[in-house]
């Protein structure tokens, strides 16, 4: 019983955190079950919704930067960091209310600039805490943050599903209208933000309380310079491509394409999280002991070869069980690449290196959506799947390549 409870002092903080981080994804992810709808009420085209998307992928990029930054600064106040991320997503819900065919440009534009910034903003101080505060098994204590994000990956849209679809087997039938729904998800993240502002002083990376702001940029510009640190943000930003261009249309698709209700949209893009909140921890661990870049190549190919299949598996029990590959695979290999990076970095810069981290896969990865946008108007979901599994081939050349090189 002592050893239970030595156990989960030690660890109290990641699986608090972590927990957090899964409440937040399952309120950032329910945005991406609300864009088929959202386009169908707004009568948006495939371009039009992919730019919205991109406007997230470009507001995560811009945000992570200052955030590393002042995590690495200021190492005691990173718990208001991490805050602030559920307030912004809050107010994104909050505006996604007003949302109209005469102003979707200006609000649609604010509000997922807000989903964008306010999901990204959590990661480079939490990645910073928990790689400072486990250093023996940093790839798993970012790959159990991450498998609670799977986790609301998974409860998010089926929670949306429901909602929208007014019910499953009976249990719940009013239904809601995607506007009154962004306003109740909206509460619960001003509820989270609350939670997190007040545990906020338990919540810091270790380190010296005081930091030399020129050695500061000087160390980060050197861990930057790093061909090792590069890689991961161009393997990252890859992923991140892959990620973000295949899941807008694949909800779009089931929709459009296979015509099925929101509480079963919901339940089959849950399936991609729901297996990646086993695996993400166990890439994670098996990293720590064989190597980050092997298992980076294995996610990357399979996850290449699990949406290429999807044109052969497209609806009923072939697509559930591809699905649940590729959630072993697409967002299960990116404690494992954060890790890599961290293990790179000059020690007191690793919130600055995830910033970058996860700014290069922005940035990318806001391209990807117009892309993908322009292949499903032009030439329907399966050329959207030809191009992410062939960014996700790049991803694997890229990794192989490091691999060789990193020996």
């Amino acid at each position: 019983m002592g050893g239970k409870q030595e156990y989960f002092r030690k660890n109290a903080l990641l699986y608090s955190i972590s927990a957090g981080h899964g409440i937040k994804h399952l309120f950032s992810t329910s945005v991406s079950v609300l864009i088929p709808f959202i386009k169908e009420g707004l009568l948006l085209t495939g371009v039009q919704i992919g730019a919205l998307a991109t406007s997230h992928s470009i507001a995560g990029a811009l945000v992570n930067v200052p955030s590393g930054i002042l995590s690495d600064l200021f190492k005691k106040k990173v718990g208001i960091i991490i805050g602030f991320s559920a307030l912004f997503l809050g107010i994104g819900y909050l505006i996604l209310f007003f949302l109209s065919k005469e102003n979707w440009i200006v609000l649609g534009f604010i509000a997922f600039i807000l989903f964008g910034g306010g999901a990204s903003l959590w990661h480079p101080p939490a990645f910073a805490v928990l790689s400072t505060r486990y250093p023996d098994r940093k790839a798993f204590a970012l790959g159990v943050h991450l498998s609670a994000a799977s986790a609301g990956n998974t409860l998010g849209p089926v929670m949306v599903g429901v909602l929208l679809g007014g019910g499953i087997y009976g249990i719940y039938s009013a239904g809601m209208d995607w506007r009154n729904l962004s306003i109740l998800i909206s509460v619960m993240c001003f509820t989270l933000a609350i939670v997190i502002f007040i545990f906020s002083p338990k919540i810091t990376i270790k380190g010296k309380k005081t930091v030399n702001v020129r050695n500061y940029f000087s160390d980060a510009y050197k861990s930057l310079k790093k061909i090792e640190v590069i890689v991961m943000i161009l393997l990252h930003a890859v992923r991140s491509a892959v990620h973000s261009g295949f899941t807008v249309y694949l909800l779009i698709y089931l929709k459009e394409y296979l015509n099925l209700s929101p509480v079963a949209i919901g339940i089959h893009f849950s399936l991609i999280g729901l297996s990646g909140v086993l695996f993400t921890p166990i890439w994670g661990a098996f990293s720590d002991r064989v190597g980050r870049l092997p298992v980076i190549t294995l996610g990357m190919i399979l996850t290449g070869i699990f949406i290429y299949l999807i044109r052969f598996g497209s609806s009923g029990w072939s697509l559930i069980i591809l699905l649940l590959l590729l959630g072993c695979v697409l967002f299960a290999i990116v404690p494992v690449i954060s890790a890599a990076a961290i293990d790179y970095t000059i020690k007191g810069t690793e919130g600055t290196s995830v910033s970058l981290l996860f700014s290069g896969g922005a940035i990318l990865g806001s391209l990807s959506p117009l892309i993908s946008g322009y292949f499903y108007d032009s030439f329907g979901f399966n050329a959207v799947l030809t191009f992410t599994s062939v960014l996700a081939l790049l991803g694997t050349v890229i990794s192989l390549i490091a691999w060789n090189r990193f020996k």
